[in-house]
């Protein structure tokens, strides 16, 4: 699948100015994910399993944003 066809959100969290660390990446999208009841496993520091699908976490400046960072999860193939 291309990359241009997967399916890709940011998962807000507290402290957008602050890299976020593990810690936060993972508390962050376990309420993301309680939030929108799903349910989620994360089976490395950089993937999560969401409702049976893998994606791909990555932490890094939220585009427009000015300077903040943000969580990406992305479909993984």
């Amino acid at each position: 699948m291309l990359k241009l066809f997967r399916k890709v959100f940011w998962v807000p969290y507290e402290g957008g100015s602050i890299y976020p660390d593990l810690i936060k990446t993972m508390n962050a999208i376990s309420k993301y994910c309680e939030k929108n009841g799903d349910t989620c496993t994360f089976t490395a520091d950089d993937e999560v399993e969401i409702n049976g699908k893998k994606y791909e976490i990555s932490r890094e400046y939220e585009p427009g944003s000015r300077g903040n960072y943000g969580i990406k999860c992305m479909e993984k193939e």
